[in-house]
């Protein structure tokens, strides 16, 4: 079984991780041309309007993936033992700063580990992380290991998003250690659903579907969805500009011993849950 203890999370928005610098702008036609392609081999064309190469090059917000992780792998380090960690995935929604950065390479390098399985998951939306930490639970079963789940959000694109204008998100990571050695919370499982239109019951079948009780569960999601829960359930609402860090980032906030919680996002018509017992629950 999997493990996450609250305690092994770390987390932290930035305001950037680099200043760009003058020289920069001498790849401004390079990127220019790229960016074109990019929407050309979607069989979309950019519009001048919608391009802003020269903003992505000049921003003061610059912050990539690599170098966030970077910043935070020495808070968690000290409870990280090299020789159980195995595998290392990363989650994201907002595509990198830098083209080509390999994240899970970096990690795996700064902590000395070896013989990692490395993936990435991204392109699923808000609740990539959840489905991440889902697929931790599927490779480490059975086995006596650790595993990593990096999380990076940035802000900067080359084009005009109305998604990202709409979502406004931050520069932002977090890194979860999970384990097999029953310490912290137990995964329960994921859940992907399409709400009906009582989306209090769904959230109660849901409930039930995890095996939790309502007295002694706080839900964590989009304040949306916990709206419509009936007075009296104990919830948090994540910061919606955190994205698919938002749900780790309210658990390591607010965890409480003794208590069960239900990790939610919303995207598209569907939500996802992934629950966790409290330890004590284990006998």
């Amino acid at each position: 079984m999997l493990y996450l203890d609250p305690a092994n999370i770390v987390s932290r928005s930035f305001h950037h991780t680099e200043v760009p610098q003058p020289e920069w702008e001498e790849d401004i036609p390079h990127w220019r041309s790229y960016v074109q392609h990019f929407f050309a081999a979607s069989g979309e064309t950019l519009s001048a309007e919608d391009e802003q190469v020269n903003a992505w090059i000049s921003s003061n917000e610059r912050a990539a993936f690599s170098d966030m992780v970077a910043a935070l792998l020495p808070d968690l380090a000290p409870v990280v033992q090299p020789q159980r960690v195995k595998t290392v995935l990363m989650a994201h929604w907002t595509p990198d700063l830098h083209m080509g950065s390999s994240v899970v390479n970096l990690a795996i390098h700064q902590l000395g580990l070896a013989h990692c399985l490395a993936l990435a998951i991204s392109d699923r939306g808000p609740d990539a992380g959840l489905f991440a930490l889902d697929g931790l639970s599927d490779c480490l079963r059975g086995k006596d290991e650790d595993g990593l789940l990096l999380i990076a959000e940035q802000k900067n694109l080359m084009y005009f998003s109305p998604l990202m204008a709409r979502l406004k998100p931050e520069n932002n990571a977090c890194i979860c250690l999970v384990n097999t050695q029953q310490r912290g919370l137990r995964y329960l499982g994921y859940q992907r659903l399409t709400p009906s239109a009582d989306l209090n019951t769904d959230i109660l079948k849901s409930v039930a579907h995890f095996g939790l009780s309502l007295e002694q569960l706080t839900l964590i999601g989009p304040a949306r969805c916990l709206a419509a829960l009936p007075a009296g359930c104990t919830s948090f609402a994540v910061n919606p500009h955190l994205l698919c860090a938002a749900p780790f980032v309210a658990l390591g906030e607010i965890f409480q011993p003794g208590r069960d919680y239900l990790l939610m996002s919303e995207h598209d018509g569907q939500i996802s849950l992934c629950g966790l017992a409290a330890a004590e629950k284990m006998t």
